[in-house]
């Protein structure tokens, strides 16, 4: 007897509403296509650390994203972590615009990677596995070079983005 036989379903309105309460941080995971040698991004909120030997890192992207085939021929990506302020191009990534770097500012990495200028810190990975997470991908990466620049993270939250504030009670 599988696990989703003994639990209820659950509707997607109430899994995103209760879900909308865990803050994230804000990454943008980005390459070059190598179909048109532009580059190409896409923002996730599940990025995280999965090993440390090896250095690997995971994130999910949804099966219907028009991004991730883009970046997943190029066998390569960077992560950029976000910075507080840097709302501006997590909603330019998050877009359906044709062009989502018009108004970007980045540079590439030695790795030939997009790294968003500004950025908390800066992560090139080679894709390794690409598992089955139901409606969405599970992508495992090894990191191939990092990088780390001082500041505030930038926090998705409750459907809003904004900046980490300290607790007073901290």
């Amino acid at each position: 007897m599988s696990i989703a036989t003994l639990s209820p379903a659950i509707a997607p309105d109430h899994y995103r509403s209760v879900m909308r309460h865990f803050p994230t941080g804000v990454a943008a995971v980005c390459a070059i296509d190598p179909e048109t040698g532009k580059p190409c991004g896409m923002i996730v909120g599940t990025f995280q650390a999965l090993s440390m030997e090896p250095a690997l890192v995971t994130f999910s992207v949804t099966r219907t994203s028009t991004s991730w085939p883009k970046i997943a021929r190029s066998g390569t990506f960077s992560v950029s972590l976000l910075a507080d302020g840097q709302q501006t191009v997590c909603k330019a990534l998050s877009s359906k615009a044709e062009d989502k770097f018009v108004a970007i500012d980045w540079e590439e990495s030695r790795h030939g990677n997009p790294h968003i200028n500004g950025a908390l810190g800066w992560i090139d990975c080679t894709i390794k596995q690409e598992l089955d997470g139901g409606d969405h991908l599970l992508i495992v990466a090894s990191v191939q070079e990092m990088q780390e620049a001082d500041g505030e993270p930038l926090v998705f939250h409750g459907g809003r983005l904004g900046g980490f504030r300290e607790s007073a009670a901290a």
